[in-house]
């Protein structure tokens, strides 16, 4: 568990001025942004792992997301699979 320590946020992650409650929080960096209309696909590199996620493009632009840029993926989800092969 040690091992994943480093990719966890230091701090929790804010929204502005307001905290967040979310705790499943992966920090990384962006490595593909791709706008399309609306949506846009932002792909974070987490150690050796991407994790890809659909946002609005109005969320990139006012994130200012580009490649190279630090970033946190914060999870919320009601279930999450584990898979093996």
């Amino acid at each position: 568990m040690e091992a994943l320590e480093s990719f966890l946020p230091s701090q929790p992650s804010q929204a502005g001025s307001t905290r967040i409650s979310g705790r499943n929080q992966l920090k990384g960096t962006v490595v593909e942004v791709v706008i399309d209309g609306l949506l846009a696909k932002v792909v974070l590199a987490v150690g050796d792992q991407h994790v890809t996620a659909i946002i609005t493009s109005d969320a990139v632009r006012e994130l200012g997301l580009k490649s190279g840029d630090s970033a946190v993926a914060l999870i919320k989800a009601t279930e999450v699979m584990i898979g093996r092969s």
